[in-house]
């Protein structure tokens, strides 16, 4: 009873065929690499042999690739079912909005109310309310809601691109996204856009974007061609990559410091991420089944909350009377249990809001459109 409960307020889409269980655990992971980092930074860990400072933009890259691929391979099968109708584009930036803005509005107010208070938090001044509101300013945390709130207004404008004039054409679309990677990456090594510049992450989301658009022309390719053993041998190399650029360990193993937040890495980042995301969905392998682990699912879940909301959980540690040993499970108990409270109360409500079903089937495609293969691009 408690089970079947607990499923229905945490899994409810886990029936749905379009819905992929190992994914929820991805975002999992996402934010618990930013959770470490941050505990990290304040020497809060495990153990010392477990340091994760200056990791968590990884976990938001993985967070920004994720983001691109769920929402654009929605939009991609609406433009090619010729679903993409008024209804539909009212629902896709009304669910948007309600997805984002309202908790990142209390989280403000919140962080802004208990600094008045006199509790430190990354909110020092009211006017940063507003400036963090108009998508102007990021302060610690809040850098990325801007970066990938902006990216769900351009994103139907690069999709009806690739519909309107590329047809879905295999070729051209590659040669059209690595322009725009290779623009974006100029461009931000030349004149280093501001910190909630979307473009400045652009080639992290068109990695999100390209997997999801060539995923649907070439499914069958996918699910046939290419051996599950392959995609699950594939993710581990790519999440072994991943771990080595943590600073902690790769200061250790090479003896000096590189600077992985570069604009350079970008696009090695998205890409071992988006490897990691196909065999999440389509490997069989041992990173599928942790994937899909009931906690690291549950943690994907309340992911936003528990990311706008654990640093005021974190800094309430830091400063607490709490033997050492004990901060860390302090901060994530707390942090948890915190964003388990605030999806249950505002996102989970939220998520329910919708004023058109923007669910459609992959089948609808073969209806409409032949399926390009190799030969037809």
């Amino acid at each position: 009873m408690i089970k079947d409960k607990f499923n229905k307020l945490f899994f409810p889409n886990d029936n749905k065929t379009q819905h992929f269980k190992s994914l929820d655990g991805l975002r999992g992971i996402a934010v618990l690499l930013v959770l470490l980092s941050h505990s990290s930074n304040t020497k809060i860990f495990i153990h010392k042999t477990f340091d994760f400072h200056a990791v968590g933009k990884v976990g938001v890259y993985l967070f920004f690739v994720l983001s691109a691929y769920l929402l654009d391979r929605q939009i991609a099968l609406a433009f090619m079912t010729k679903k993409s109708s008024i209804g539909y584009w009212k629902n896709y930036f009304l669910r948007r909005f309600l997805r984002i803005y309202p908790l990142f509005v209390i989280a403000l107010i919140l962080h802004g109310l208990l600094n008045l208070a006199g509790i430190k938090t990354v909110i020092d001044r009211i006017i940063d309310i507003p400036l963090h509101m108009a998508l102007l300013r990021g302060e610690s945390i809040f850098w990325s809601i801007p970066v990938e709130f902006k990216y769900y207004l351009i994103s139907p404008l690069i999709m009806w691109f690739c519909n309107k004039f590329l047809k879905w054409n295999a070729v051209k679309l590659f040669f059209v996204f690595i322009l725009l990677i290779l623009t974006s990456i100029a461009i931000e090594v030349v004149f280093e856009l501001p910190l909630v510049s979307t473009f400045k992450y652009f080639p992290i989301f068109l990695i999100g974007t390209m997997i999801s658009i060539y995923e649907l022309l070439f499914k069958n390719y996918f699910k046939n061609n290419i051996e599950p053993k392959l995609f699950s041998i594939t993710g581990l190399i790519a999440f072994a990559l991943i771990l080595i650029t943590i600073p902690f360990y790769f200061e250790k193993i090479s003896g000096f410091k590189v600077n992985f937040h570069s604009p350079i890495f970008y696009f090695p980042y998205a890409f071992l991420w988006g490897i990691i995301l196909l065999s999440a969905k389509y490997g069989k392998g041992i990173i599928k089944y942790v994937l899909e682990l009931k906690f690291l699912r549950f943690i994907g879940v309340i992911s936003f909350s528990l990311y706008l909301f654990h640093m005021l959980v974190l800094n309430y540690v830091k400063q607490a009377e709490i033997p050492t040993q004990f901060k860390f499970y302090t901060f994530f108990i707390i942090s948890i249990v915190f964003a388990t409270v605030s999806y249950l109360i505002i996102e989970r409500p939220l998520s329910k809001i919708k004023i058109y079903s923007n669910e459609i089937s992959e089948k609808d495609i073969k209806k409409r459109q032949p399926t390009p293969n190799k030969f037809n691009c």
